[in-house]
């Protein structure tokens, strides 16, 4: 059954819209932006409305989840849009707009894939991506095998009895992430730029210790006589088998670590539970409750932002998409962004993104990308 989407609208703006008027909202607005349609009237408003009325229809049944729209806040492009005797409107583009923003992103940048660097006990460094798949190297009574689906595997052999104070490693660069499986089971995600230090064998260690820098989303094989310890920045996770995220960036104020299921210690002294994040700033930890699965977006190939700010959005661009940032405005006056969109797409799509529901835009010159004002 057709409803009024003007009042749809209206509900969205004030709140009291359900899951179904959300939805509607949402398509509407996206069908109204793909139209390009500006500065209506009141007329303008309800003729347009019947018009797309069989779009958003014909759309709701294909493609319930906006994942790969940017929306700043609903409710307020709800505003904006209702707003029309002021004379506003959501999300407009003249043509000589648009074909600057085609000229500033003639030079547009892919998106960032699996590769890393590992090195050995011995010294010797492998470029992951580089090498064909199957056996890389033995150590320590441990077979380390590269996968045909991109990952870094360490299996025992010959029994793994073999007691080893080698240490492996493994780097990812800016535009690079991986996956590792541990001797023990434990798997790693580790995010673009980021390393993390491991035994080439847990085996007669009583610790499992590992030395991360950057970011890595674990999930520990359960061994409650030998703990699993992760050393970062000012902080040392104890856990005995769980799945959780360590940001540990060095261009980052902060160390955050979200956890997603089972307990961890922090410094031997904070016991998270599922959903809190602890952020440790100047010694102090402040813990708080968040969305895990969003925090753990990178993993699954996403970026998805909750109120965060530009400056913010931009350093995670910029360790995946290896670009640097050109600021030409204060990044105190950034605005801050709401919603999701594919890790996979180039870098254009996401500045698009961007783009459409603020006050800045943005060019892209070979790996910089300046931020401009409107």
């Amino acid at each position: 059954m057709k409803k009024d989407v003007k009042q749809v609208l209206e509900k969205v703006s004030s709140g009291n819209n359900n899951p179904e008027e959300e939805t509607i909202a949402k398509l509407w607005l996206h069908q109204l932006h793909q139209n390009d349609e500006t500065g209506l009237s009141e007329k303008e408003l309800n003729e347009v409305s019947d018009q797309m009325w069989l779009s958003v229809e014909k759309n709701r049944k294909e493609r319930v989840y906006m994942s790969r729209r940017l929306w700043v806040s609903l409710a307020a492009a709800a505003s904006i849009i209702l707003a029309v005797s002021a004379g506003l409107y959501f999300y407009q583009y003249h043509s000589s707009d648009q074909t600057k923003v085609f000229q500033a992103y003639a030079n547009d940048v892919p998106a960032g894939s699996n590769k890393a660097y590992l090195t050995l006990a011995s010294g010797k460094k492998i470029v992951l991506s580089g090498s064909a798949n199957g056996t890389l190297a033995v150590e320590a009574g441990v077979k380390i095998t590269k996968t045909a689906g991109g990952q870094l595997v360490y299996t025992i052999a010959d029994g793994g009895k073999k007691s080893s104070d080698k240490y492996n490693s493994i780097e990812t660069p800016r535009g690079g992430q991986y996956e590792l499986h541990l001797p023990d089971g434990t798997k790693v995600w580790l995010n673009a730029a980021s390393s993390l230090k491991y035994p080439a064998s847990f085996y007669s260690l009583k610790e499992r210790r590992v030395e991360l820098m950057g970011e890595a989303y674990f999930e520990v094989a359960k061994d409650k006589t030998h703990p699993f310890i992760v050393k970062s920045r000012g902080q040392e996770v104890e856990v005995l088998g769980t799945h959780f995220d360590i940001n540990a960036y060095q261009d980052e104020q902060t160390i955050k670590t979200t956890l997603l299921e089972g307990s961890v210690k922090l410094n031997n002294q904070l016991i998270l539970k599922p959903g809190e994040q602890s952020v440790l700033m100047d010694g102090k930890f402040n813990v708080k409750q968040v969305d895990a699965n969003d925090v753990v977006d990178w993993k699954n190939g996403e970026f998805v932002f909750t109120n965060e700010a530009l400056t913010s959005i931009l350093k995670k661009v910029s360790r995946w998409y290896d670009v640097d940032i050109i600021y030409t405005q204060t990044p105190a006056s950034m605005p801050t962004f709401t919603g999701s969109i594919s890790r996979f797409e180039n870098v254009s799509s996401v500045l698009n993104m961007l783009q459409e529901t603020s006050s800045v835009r943005f060019s892209i010159a070979g790996k910089q990308i300046r931020v401009l004002a409107k």
